[in-house]
């Protein structure tokens, strides 16, 4: 996970210098909140794996997924009060969704692997 942190970080610079409208701020930003916020759903989702109760894994992961979704949904509200409705870059949206949809990956692959092992 922290590999697929530097990485977004770098892409974030790369793609502000080559387009000044992709604004470092918003997108680091965000790429932290979605790296802690993965992390910490990582390590709820492996306590609810250890628990002998069952539904203790599927509260852990509807409580990370709820978490994570109203987050992402706050600071996309953000973005948009900060940049003011006229001035948002559509494309940094798109890749905010995209490091999500990174980190989820990230955080889903190790997890399934450590199910089947229970």
């Amino acid at each position: 996970m922290v590999i697929a942190f530097l990485f977004i970080c770098g892409l974030v610079f790369f793609l502000h210098t080559q387009n000044a409208r992709f604004a470092i701020a918003p997108l680091m930003i965000g790429n932290v909140v979605l790296a802690c916020i993965s992390l910490l759903a990582f390590r709820m989702i492996c306590k609810g794996l250890d628990s002998k109760n069952g539904h203790a894994f599927l509260r852990a992961k509807y409580s990370a997924m709820l978490l994570k979704f109203f987050l992402c949904v706050g600071l996309l509200v953000g973005y948009i009060f900060w940049e003011g409705k006229a001035n948002i870059y559509k494309p940094a949206i798109f890749l905010l969704l995209g490091m999500y949809i990174v980190y989820a990956a990230l955080e889903a692959i190790p997890l399934s692997k450590m199910a089947k092992m229970n």
